[in-house]
């Protein structure tokens, strides 16, 4: 077993005997859909489509050069690719021989990659040679000064060539040779899923074969999802909401996933559009340039065939839910996070009002609670700690049973650090995030990682990164920073030093105020709240 997973043995009996967890794994599951309809089109990019059975001999044939170059069970091979169909064939032979698949963002620095294989260990890295203008080789031997590189393979587009020869083209992994592959159980780790906490270095979430399949069927039958939908999906696939949702939940469903490597709004929307896609999920900022795009082009029919938009990670404005209704698709919440994917949603039945002040309703076969700072369970509608225990909730964190501990108890349940309550009907409402984490556009930020950064800087003396409201994004960052005697600092010299530090344009503050003194508590820790309340006044 992988070092930090914990399964507790009696929740495990109980979600087998309740039909929640089985033996079949990822790869069963797919090949089942394969049977069921092997002309059917799995997987469209903005480059190609495959047909369910097409995928699986690509997905076969990935899995025999990884056999073939001496990957075993349990070995992990990290994936640092677009939205593209390689990334989906990468990971089915992932499943098919019990290699662990970890995604790695494109638009992660060498820091970061050099970050996650430190905790990750790859046995094996694929990537691209440039995608939107960036080479990932000069990455690669950056974050080789830190840490020891895995066999590197790289992905050639048109007109493109390795150029390092410590790196190998994609196309030379050796597919042309059988070996039998291991026996894999649904309870053998998965996938390792990279998540920004409030530690500076990024958390491995651990998910089986188990815990994903159960909260996609649970998924699937909450909305009715069908061999016959088609999802749209514009967020990364290396981040829970596109691993989860259109890489797992089509392929276990029959149903068709087209990708998009890069979001625009009016490309979107012609997208869904030609494809006649009927869902799609990610966050608000989507929603609203296609609305947006929608209303420049003056086609309100253009998204006729889409049923419903899922939106997570930031509350949803209800101008925005009634905007979508107008143009024929509904707005829903989805609340969940990578360590419980997902485990609140909206009912396909709840009113535009109702999906505008909740973050939806615990999912079937998933429990969950509000607990105080000592971890005691909380009334109804009380407000605390958000915690959750189901077939859902991951297994530890990869290498790390001591963090494993601090999130997941012997019970199972995953303390989530959000703020919130729950209702009679078992409704979650998001108010907070115990743990200050930043919600850009669906996409995570530390504060404590950025913080940390400017605090080196030598005018700085104190900062405290905050988030604040935003229309489009959900939520910016804004750096209330005060400075050292006779010290200067201004955003563009922010840019610059941020820049030097290579650190992800996503995570830099788009605001900096600077202040005489930080809001404290008498015990001298600050108030975040207090200088969110500071922004508001000013901008009213």
């Amino acid at each position: 077993m992988v070092n930090g997973m914990h399964i507790h043995e009696e929740r495990k009996a109980h979600y087998y005997e309740r039909g929640h967890w089985q033996t079949r794994t990822v790869y069963e599951t797919f090949l089942k859909a394969v049977q069921s309809n092997p002309t059917q089109v799995a997987v469209i990019d903005p480059y190609r489509s495959i047909t369910y059975e097409q995928l699986r001999t690509f997905s076969t044939e990935i899995a025999n050069g990884f056999l073939v170059k001496g990957l075993k069970k349990g070995d992990v091979v990290s994936v640092q690719l677009p939205n593209w169909i390689e990334y989906v064939a990468i990971y089915l032979a992932c499943t098919k021989i019990g290699v662990i698949f970890t995604p790695i963002p494109v638009n992660a620095t060498a820091k970061e990659v050099a970050n996650m294989f430190t905790i990750s260990r790859p046995a094996l890295h694929i990537s691209v040679c440039h995608f939107r203008k960036k080479a990932y080789e000069p990455i690669l031997n950056e974050v080789a000064h830190s840490v020891n590189l895995p066999d590197v393979y790289l992905l050639e587009q048109e007109g493109e060539s390795v150029q390092d020869r410590r790196f190998l083209p994609f196309h030379l992994l050796p597919v042309d040779k059988h070996v039998d592959a291991p026996d894999v159980h649904a309870d053998d780790a998965l996938v390792i899923l990279f998540t920004s906490g409030t530690e500076s270095l990024p958390k491995g979430v651990v998910h089986t074969h188990n815990t994903v399949l159960f909260g996609e069927k649970a998924m699937q039958k909450a909305l009715n999802i069908t061999e016959d939908d088609r999802v749209f999906m514009a967020s990364p696939l290396s981040h829970a909401t596109g691993f989860l949702h259109a890489v797992n939940l089509p392929l276990i469903t029959g149903a068709t996933s087209v990708l998009m490597d890069h979001f625009q709004g009016e490309k979107a929307v012609r997208v869904i559009e030609r494809q006649k896609c009927t869902f799609s999920m990610g966050a608000a900022t989507f929603v609203h340039d296609i609305l947006k795009a929608i209303q420049q082009q003056g086609n309100p029919g253009a998204l006729s065939t889409l049923r419903f938009f899922l939106c997570g990670g930031a509350p949803i404005p209800r101008h925005l839910v009634d905007e979508a209704k107008e143009n024929g698709f509904r707005l829903l919440s989805v609340y969940g996070a990578s360590e419980s994917p997902p485990h609140a949603i909206s009912c396909l039945h709840d009113s535009e009002e109702w999906v505008s002040q909740t973050d939806g309703q615990v999912l079937e076969g998933i429990d969950a609670k509000v607990v105080d700072d000592d971890r005691k369970s909380l009334a109804t509608d009380e407000i605390g700690e958000l915690a959750t225990r189901g077939p859902n909730v991951f297994v530890g964190y990869f290498n790390d049973p001591s963090l494993t501990r601090k999130y997941l108890d012997e019970r199972g349940w995953y303390y989530s650090g959000d703020l919130g309550t729950l209702d009679s009907d078992r409704y979650v409402r998001v108010v907070g995030r115990k743990k200050d984490m930043i919600i850009r556009g669906g996409q995570n930020i530390s504060p404590v990682e950025v913080e940390n950064l400017l605090l080196q800087h030598a005018s700085i003396k104190e900062v405290a990164l905050v988030g604040v409201p935003d229309e489009r994004m959900g939520e910016k960052a804004c750096a209330f920073i005060t400075l050292n005697p006779n010290g200067t600092f201004t955003y563009e010299m922010m840019v610059t030093y941020l820049e030097e530090q290579n650190v992800a344009k996503y995570k830099w503050p788009e605001y900096i105020e600077l202040v005489p003194e930080l809001a404290r508590t008498a015990s001298g820790k600050i108030q975040k709240f207090r200088l969110l309340e500071q922004w508001k006044t000013k901008i009213v």
